[in-house]
């Protein structure tokens, strides 16, 4: 994962679309002027200058979303649609 080098390069990803993360659990995403906060079933909205103050020491990454594949699902779709 990209870490972010600080808050401003933070709202930088944030604005042009990025979601970003401190733990690979919580996501940030910039919307309507706001920053969304979606943690373990829960949201929150912080304004701008809110979200600058209350995390300016705090590390952000690109979230990344994990894709595993079922390795046995896909041998069993290609053994039932290649013969």
């Amino acid at each position: 994962m990209k870490k972010m080098n600080d808050i401003n390069e933070s709202l930088l990803y944030l604005k042009s679309g990025e979601i970003l993360t401190e733990n690979g659990n919580d996501q940030f995403v910039f919307k309507n002027n706001h920053v969304y906060r979606y943690t373990d079933g829960t949201r929150y909205s912080l304004k701008i200058e809110e979200f600058t103050e209350l995390y300016k020491k705090s590390s952000f990454y690109l979230y990344e979303e994990a894709v595993e594949i079922d390795e046995s699902k896909d041998e069993a779709y290609y053994r039932y649609y290649h013969k």
